[in-house]
């Protein structure tokens, strides 16, 4: 999707508050356009941050899947100790509304309660490690969650497989279309995609590794207050395997020399909950490599979002050492 205008995204998201009766009380900023749109909804009088908006992108999900993940939502909220953002119900008491653009598209818009804290500081070593010992049991509180919750093969997700994340169906693109990519890391990429396909396949999907994720469990879907960490954005969950949401809090800085400690402190925090067996952390390296496929996929998909080009810097460099080491550990 192109986000060059701007101007049609502000259009909705004005009218989406007249869905809320907000229109005379509230304004919305944009926050950020990545995979939707994402805004700040302020009183215009007091500042106070009433909500989050988000606008999803047309075709990426459809009305009943979005219908699903506001379900999870409220599940969590209710039969967990974790913190998420629960929507607020339009006037007609819908959690989701429609509104035309003027380009004659509908769009479906969500406003979610706004959860004050900040996202984790990367610069901070300790902290960080600290704050993935939490991470690890928020975790699994929604693993074990999804578990024993009876509506949850009931919910409308994709399914998080080889073939949706780096196959022929990827969701997010084709990772080889990635700029900086040569024919030579192209050929080591694809030696690194056939291993992560034969160990996945090993490895099975069980109900024990398999089950409706977050799938996107990175720093920026973090926030924290104190030791409470909070969970947001939930737009990519769906059913996959449960080291992809490990793998996904790697997201972006997966050949960081601290990502051993980081995943030593998720592992702490997660067996606080649930059992991780030793078939679990013998293909920790295979999701982390599947995952830093997906997002170089992504960085090639999404060239108009905002945080790509910071990002792409060094991306391939960081990749091929990442290929390399794993390569020589199960090439």
């Amino acid at each position: 999707m192109a986000f060059e205008n701007t101007e049609l995204f502000d259009q909705i998201a004005t009218d989406a508050l007249k869905n809320y009766g907000w229109e005379d009380t509230d304004e919305s900023k944009l926050i950020v356009l990545s995979e939707n749109a994402t805004y700040m909804v302020k009183n215009k009088e007091t500042g106070e941050k009433d909500g989050v908006l988000r606008i999803s992108r047309p075709g990426y999900h459809t009305l009943e899947e979005l219908n699903s993940e506001m379900k999870w939502l409220n599940q969590i909220n209710e039969y967990t100790p974790l913190i998420v953002a629960n929507p607020i119900k339009g006037l007609n008491g819908e959690d989701i509304q429609v509104v035309k653009g003027n380009d004659g598209r509908n769009y479906y818009c969500v406003i979610c309660e706004y959860l004050p804290g900040d996202p984790p500081d990367e610069n901070n070593e300790a902290q960080m490690v600290k704050q993935f010992s939490y991470l690890g049991e928020t975790t699994a509180y929604l693993h074990r969650q999804t578990e024993i919750w009876n509506g949850t093969a009931k919910l409308d997700r994709m399914e998080w497989n080889y073939d949706t994340i780096i196959g022929d169906h990827a969701a997010w693109g084709r990772w080889q279309d990635f700029p900086d990519m040569t024919p030579k890391a192209q050929r080591m990429l694809e030696e690194v995609a056939v291993i992560i396909k034969k160990r996945l396949q090993r490895y099975g999907k069980t109900e024990n590794n398999y089950g409706l994720i977050h799938a996107d469990l990175r720093l920026a879907n973090l926030l924290l207050e104190g030791d409470q960490i909070k969970v947001i954005d939930f737009d990519d969950c769906g059913f996959g395997w449960h080291l992809h949401d490990l793998a996904s809090a790697l997201s972006f800085m997966e050949e960081k020399p601290i990502v051993p400690k980081l995943v030593n402190a998720w592992l702490d925090g997660y067996r606080k909950v649930l059992p991780f067996t030793d078939t679990d952390f013998e293909e920790i390296d295979t999701f982390i490599m599947l995952r830093r496929l997906q997002l170089t996929a992504w960085l090639a998909s999404h060239k108009e979002s905002g945080p790509v080009a910071e990002l792409s810097v060094g991306w391939m460099d960081g990749t091929i050492e990442l290929a390399e080491r794993y390569l020589r550990l199960f090439g």
